[in-house]
């Protein structure tokens, strides 16, 4: 898989301090970086740490201090995330792993999106492919996982009005749709390059489009207080329409 140079720098140097800090006998990536939407400063790298044995409460703290050092030297690293899980654990879908994201450690399940992502476009930087060591996601586990994602944290998220005035959510609830709709009518993933096309099926305006693909680019959008008001009203509503369409599928 062929990785931008300015991500490359950032994986590799990754991969090579790892592997003294906890126990990992692969480290696979997903996300835009495999599918091959990935955007500089933009798109976030999105990893998954196999572990021999769970990490110890040792290494835990290890963990979180070597992160906010690669940070500290590797700006780009700020987007990185990491789940680490257990190579014994791989079977148990819902439990939840360390996991480094947002520049913090915290624990969440490696999802059924995450892992079908991993076996269609994921490739190893060490260790194990991920075809040789993820249980397969079937066409029924994949469209569950898409509901539990719209119904337990995109329903929950329209209760919280604030989080509509970020352009990162504008942004990301929007492409969630889209790509949520074609893998509920054909069990495809696509990436958000795709959704792009899409965003007209849930009547989302073309202006808003057009700025969401500047933001993709890496182009800043300004928008007065104002207009991201109304903007944020707006969204909420096509989102709290389009949630409502996707989980009656």
């Amino acid at each position: 898989m062929s990785v931008p140079p300015e991500a490359e720098a950032v994986l590799d140097e990754f991969a090579t301090e790892i592997r003294s800090v906890a126990d990992v006998v692969a480290l696979q990536v997903g996300g835009s970086l495999a599918s091959g939407d990935y955007r500089h400063g933009v798109s976030d790298y999105d990893l998954v740490a196999l572990l021999e044995r769970p990490l110890r409460d040792d290494q835990r703290r290890r963990l979180a201090q070597f992160h906010r050092g690669f940070i500290a030297r590797r700006p780009a690293a700020a987007k990185l995330h990491c789940v680490y899980v257990p190579v014994d654990e791989l079977d148990a879908v819902e439990t939840p792993h360390v996991t480094w994201a947002a520049q913090m450690l915290f624990e969440r399940p490696l999802t059924g999106i995450a892992r079908a992502e991993l076996l269609r476009f994921g490739f190893a930087v060490f260790g194990a492919s991920p075809e040789a060591l993820i249980p397969q996601v079937t066409a029924a586990e994949l469209a569950e996982a898409v509901r539990r994602d719209l119904s337990g944290y995109w329903v929950p998220a329209l209760r919280r009005p604030w989080i509509w005035l970020r352009d990162s959510y504008i942004d990301l609830s929007l492409f969630t749709l889209a790509r949520a709709e074609v893998t509920l009518a054909t069990n495809e993933l696509i990436t958000k390059r795709e959704a792009l096309s899409r965003l007209d099926r849930f009547h989302v305006p073309a202006e808003l489009i057009e700025q969401i693909r500047q933001r993709r680019e890496g182009h800043p959008v300004p928008i007065s207080p104002l207009s991201r008001l109304r903007r944020a009203t707006s969204v909420h509503g096509l989102v709290s329409d389009g949630l409502r369409v996707l989980l009656s599928y």
